[in-house]
């Protein structure tokens, strides 16, 4: 009788183990179905949501079996599909940090193509570069990265090309000012020459397509004939920049102190 009662609770006990190998082939079949699965979606959050159904899988087995060979297996395989999780959101953020860029180099340029201000088409080149460096340093390597260091050395240049331009039109309007102011000088007393024109303020401001430039040379001259004659004048001119037609234009409002 007491033999008979060792054996049933030998089989009970027998009975209640689990079988890790066994429990394990359905979350091996579970991981093939998903690995097919991730290899023919084109969706990536789809990627992701087999990602989680293994994990979660072998998550659970692990808890329902800490020790032994299929622990081992299935802490192995947990690992290899974090990893792969983990590669499927990198690459979703890849192409969500593309997608704004490309909003933002489409807002960019309608911008641009309203705007013949250029300090408001330097300042989009400049927006758009430390976006596309951003998007590099972020993702060094990825789908799109070389399509964005192609777009980096667009705008390099577009923002290079706008600064070239402006400079140009600003040293033109600067070496009007000073030509005008001189000549005004000249015209104030013709029997002296200029010894100093010095600029000491410039005033500038934007008003529509106009860039608006206000300088005060300090001219000093001297007597021609005796030189003993010295003269000391602050003169004032405004000039401007047409942007749209790149055109520097000349206001008649000079002023002269003495």
């Amino acid at each position: 009788m007491k033999a008979t009662k060792i054996v049933i609770s030998f089989l009970i006990v027998l009975l209640s183990c689990s079988n890790p190998e066994e429990d394990y082939k359905p979350i091996q079949q579970l991981q093939n179905s998903a690995e097919q699965s991730i290899q023919s979606s084109g969706d990536d959050n789809v990627k992701l949501k087999f990602c989680d159904d293994v994990i979660k899988a072998l998550d659970e087995f692990i808890k329902n079996n800490p020790k032994g060979e299929w622990n081992a297996t299935a802490k192995s395989a947990l690992q290899s599909w974090r990893i792969k999780r983990v590669l499927i959101q990198e690459s979703i953020d890849r192409k969500l940090d593309f997608d704004n860029i490309q909003k933002l180099q489409d807002a960019t340029e309608a911008i641009m193509q309203h705007s013949t201000d250029y300090a408001v088409r330097i300042k989009g080149c400049n927006d758009i570069i430390n976006s596309l460096q951003t998007y590099i340093s972020k993702h060094p390597e990825g789908d799109w990265t070389t399509t964005v260091r192609t777009s980096l050395m667009s705008w390099e240049s577009r923002k290079a090309t706008f600064e070239q331009v402006l400079n140009s039109l600003s040293n033109r309007l600067y070496i009007q000012l000073k030509t005008q102011a001189i000549a005004e000088a000249k015209n104030a007393h013709k029997l002296s020459n200029i010894e100093e024109a010095r600029l000491d303020k410039r005033d500038q401001s934007t008003v529509g397509a106009n860039i608006l430039v206000t300088d005060i040379y300090a001219i000093r001259m001297r007597g021609a004939i005796l030189g003993s004659h010295i003269f000391k004048m602050k003169i004032t001119v405004s000039d401007g920049i047409d942007q749209s037609t790149k055109h520097i234009f000349v206001n008649d409002n000079v002023t002269l102190e003495e």
